[in-house]
């Protein structure tokens, strides 16, 4: 004898070509905005902009902004990309921090980066480079705070999960679930 409360399957209808690559499209976008937040593509960025390089936005190459400028010490360099990986992380991204919190953060921040870059001007070859220093600066500074904000209230967060969200639901009616599919967990 058939159970009258079990759950009859949902007739499967066609998926149309215009449905699967809007769900392409979608794929693509959401795989574009992991890239741009990824911490080891921000960190790769990061330490060439420090060596005084610009990215070719159509061929995405680096190139050097003024070639007589000696680049930066390897120490300096290698210091900053090690305290920005502590910073540059999914988990910060994905925060979800307050603005009185990105605000401390961001004092902490602004003290020891410019303490560090006073009292190792002459190890990191600044001594006299007060424009230098501020150019690293405000490259570390700008980026820190960039990453905060998108960790703001869990903007950042939210945004990647609706976007998710939107995806899955634009796959295929077939994934649809009601509630009572939801529910069934419980059982």
């Amino acid at each position: 004898m058939e159970n009258p409360y079990q759950e009859q399957p949902t007739p499967q209808r066609p998926v149309s070509s215009d449905e699967i690559y809007a769900a392409q499209v979608q794929e693509d976008r959401i795989k574009n905005l992991i890239g741009q937040i990824s911490p080891e593509n921000q960190l790769l960025e990061l330490q060439w902009r420090i060596r005084g390089y610009v990215r070719n936005p159509v061929t995405g190459e680096w190139k050097k902004v003024n070639e007589d400028s000696p680049e930066p010490n390897p120490l300096l360099v290698s210091r900053y990309i090690s305290f920005l990986s502590s910073i540059l992380s999914q988990n910060v991204t994905l925060s979800n921090f307050s603005s009185d919190e990105i605000n401390s953060l961001m004092d902490m921040i602004i003290k020891w980066v410019s303490d560090d870059l006073d009292n190792n001007a002459s190890a990191y070859g600044l001594e006299e480079d007060y424009d230098e220093r501020s150019r690293i600066g405000w490259i570390l500074l700008n980026n820190i705070f960039a990453v905060f904000k998108r960790g703001q209230n869990g903007m950042e967060s939210r945004r990647i999960f609706k976007s998710i969200n939107v995806n899955e639901s634009n796959t295929s009616d077939n994934n649809r679930k009601g509630v009572m599919d939801f529910l069934k967990v419980w059982k």
